[in-house]
């Protein structure tokens, strides 16, 4: 509802006064004891435009623990560029081919990559099967290399580039494919 249609609605709803007998201007108290719904109307009209207002401005609980989860490069196997350490890796720890690595990116970029329906299962599942961060970081290399975009921008937004109906995972399935990750362990 808009600021003028509240108006309009506060105007249609506000009790029509008899004679002129008001001699002075009546305070806000007055005219809220008056008109308490022309008010709440009002009120409610001011609270969802300030809302909408503020929603890029102050960030959640939600999103600050996604921020953290995408941004940290020490232990984020998304940034596979800095957790991809080669030297560090312990003998004998299972890592992927770049073929397998390649193949779960592929899977991820076509559940995403289509015109009406996008399956958000098959994304959650390529995540939840991988056993270890490092095999994370392999598939977030495999998918920059061939695709040319961030594994977690284009699960968060889906491909903007040439379908304009995708949208990415929904919030919590992608919030769920953060912790998923997080849990896993490094090798």
């Amino acid at each position: 509802m808009s600021v003028a249609s509240a108006a309009i609605l506060a105007s249609a709803i506000r009790p029509k006064e008899s004679g002129g007998g008001s001699s002075g201007k009546e305070t806000i108290g007055e005219s809220i004891a008056k008109r308490p719904i022309q008010w709440l109307i009002v009120g409610a009209a001011v609270a969802y435009v300030a809302s909408k207002a503020l929603k890029g401005v102050v960030k959640t609980g939600g999103e600050t623990r996604t921020e953290g989860a995408e941004t940290g490069s020490e232990n984020n196997p998304f940034a596979f560029n800095n957790f991809l350490d080669w030297s560090k890796v312990p003998a004998n720890t299972k890592i992927l081919t770049y073929q397998e690595a390649l193949a779960r990116a592929r899977q991820i970029y076509n559940a995403l990559d289509v015109v009406a329906y996008e399956n958000e299962d098959i994304v959650v599942g390529v995540f939840t099967s991988i056993p270890s961060k490092i095999q994370v970081a392999q598939v977030a290399k495999a998918f920059a290399d061939n695709f040319g975009k961030d594994i977690l921008t284009y699960i968060k937004d889906g491909n903007k580039t040439f379908n304009f109906w995708t949208s990415g995972l929904s919030a919590e399935n992608y919030q769920r494919v953060i912790d998923n990750v997080a849990r896993k362990p490094k090798y």
